[in-house]
């Protein structure tokens, strides 16, 4: 079958031409077209990008680790490598990126208009919510934008973005995802809160977190958090509380030095 076969009512020569080039990604209308004419299932198709795709998670997993222990210049390294190989195509990919280039650019750059640009770039993008990582890329990036606002001292566009990422999170997320770096989301929340002394709202984000790890299973932000829980009980002289939180940390600093 010659391209013009193939393209005739479905999209021009030169399209098809760019897809088959790997220049241009087609929308789903267009694949469908395409697959019917060739008798194959669009699941037939999307085989073919399998390792791709498996390729990329294990960078974007690998990225996540490095978040977890803080090691930006490896996920900046990551980022150059992929960008190197071309195949962050798909706007899940592209979107998840920028996430990570906001990262970089704030810790290693400090530079958090540079950040805020790439956080505001990923927003940008439009993803399926069909996508599995749809609502914890979006979260991610919403607090992260917040956090950049509240350093440039936007505290109105702070207090709106970590708002959207909050108010996602209890709507989409929370019997939903298993992505434990949206802890970042309750200590970065509840730290701003904390300094505009709305402390109500606070501790609710504070305790929000608090069951979250619980419910990973995951130590990640939790020193964060219980040192923010407890600044909030000192707030009312509730020793008693302050007590117990302080034996919780020290025995998480000692679960830490095993």
């Amino acid at each position: 079958m010659t391209q013009k076969d193939l393209s005739r009512g479905i999209c021009s020569q030169s399209v098809l031409s760019r897809i088959e080039n790997n220049e241009e990604i087609p929308n789903i209308i267009v694949i469908q077209q395409l697959c019917h004419r060739l008798g194959i299932t669009i699941d037939q198709l999307m085989l073919d990008f399998l390792p791709e795709e498996l390729f990329l998670r294990k960078y974007f997993n690998k990225m996540f680790m490095y978040l977890r222990v803080g090691k930006y210049l490896e996920i900046r390294t990551t980022l150059e490598y992929l960008d190197e190989r071309q195949i962050t195509h798909l706007d899940k990919d592209r979107q998840l990126a920028c996430f990570f280039k906001a990262v970089c650019a704030y810790f290693i750059d400090e530079d958090p208009k540079k950040s805020l640009n790439h956080t505001i770039q990923g927003l940008s993008i439009c993803v399926s919510k069909k996508y599995d990582g749809y609502f914890d890329s979006r979260i991610l990036l919403l607090s992260f934008a917040g956090k950049m606002y509240a350093v440039l001292g936007d505290v109105n566009k702070a207090k709106s973005y970590y708002s959207q990422s909050f108010e996602l999170f209890q709507t989409m997320m929370a019997d939903y995802s298993e992505r434990s770096e949206l802890s970042n989301l309750f200590v970065n929340y509840g730290t701003f809160l904390f300094k505009q002394e709305r402390f109500d709202l606070a501790e609710k984000v504070v305790d929000m977190g608090l069951k979250w790890n619980r419910q990973q299973c995951s130590y990640y932000k939790l020193k964060e958090l219980l040192e923010l829980k407890i600044l909030m009980l000192e707030s009312r002289d509730e020793l008693y509380s302050v007590i117990s939180y302080r034996k919780i940390l020290r025995a998480l600093e000692k679960l830490k030095d095993l």
